[in-house]
C-alpha cells in the first residue's frame, strides 16, 4: 500500500529539520565561543614572576631612560631572589634555614624601600635624577648630571645619611657621565 501524501507530514518534517538545524548552529556557536574564551584567558599564576613585564619592556624601550632601565633590571633580579627565598621559607624543613631566608628577604625589602625613599627625596629637593643602590658595605648614588658641585654632593650625602644612618665614608656619589 502506498502512503497517502499529506501536508502535515511535510510540516512536521520541516519543523524537525529546523529544530535540528537550530541545535547544530547553537552547538557550533558554543564550541567557537568557548575556544575564543580559552584563548583570551589569563594563564594561572605560578608565583615565579613578580615584575610587571609591561613596565620592564617600556623601560627597555626608552633611550633616554637609562636609570629606568637599571631600576627595572635591579627590581627583576631582586624579585627573582625574593621568589627563591619565599620558596625556601615555605618548603624548608629546617627552622634555621627558614629564619635565615626570612631575614635575608626582610633585608632586601628594607634596601628597596630605602632606595625608593632616597630617590624620591633627592627628586623632591630639585636635585638631578638619581639611581641609588644599597649594599651591605656601601651606598652608591649615581646622578644624572655632568658636573657635580660640592653643594649638590653635600645635599645628596645628607639625605642618604639621614635615611640610612650610614656614615659619609660608606656613601659613593658619582656622575653618570
Amino acid at each position: 500500500m502506498k502512503k497517502k501524501f499529506s501536508y502535515k507530514d511535510i510540516l512536521y518534517k520541516s519543523k524537525r529539520l529546523a529544530v535540528m538545524g537550530l541545535v547544530a548552529v547553537m552547538g557550533t556557536g558554543l564550541i567557537v565561543t568557548s575556544a575564543v574564551e580559552k584563548k583570551n584567558e589569563v594563564p594561572v599564576h605560578d608565583g615565579e614572576v613578580l615584575v610587571d613585564s609591561l613596565a620592564v619592556s617600556e623601560a627597555e624601550g626608552k633611550n633616554t631612560g637609562d636609570f629606568e632601565t637599571r631600576r627595572a633590571q635591579l627590581e627583576l633580579e631582586r624579585n627573582k631572589l625574593i621568589a627563591t627565598l619565599d620558596s625556601t621559607i615555605n618548603n624548608s624543613k629546617s627552622e634555621g634555614e627558614k629564619t635565615s631566608a626570612s631575614e635575608e628577604k626582610k633585608r632586601i625589602m628594607e634596601y628597596m624601600e630605602k632606595e625608593l625613599a632616597i630617590e624620591s627625596l633627592i627628586d623632591s629637593k630639585g636635585l638631578p635624577d638619581s639611581f641609588v643602590l644599597i649594599t651591605e658595605s656601601s651606598i652608591n648614588v649615581t646622578v644624572d648630571q655632568q658636573e657635580l658641585d660640592t653643594g649638590t654632593v653635600a645635599k645628596i650625602c645628607d639625605i642618604v645619611m639621614r635615611e640610612t644612618g650610614k656614615t659619609a665614608d660608606k656613601i659613593v656619589i658619582q656622575s653618570k657621565y
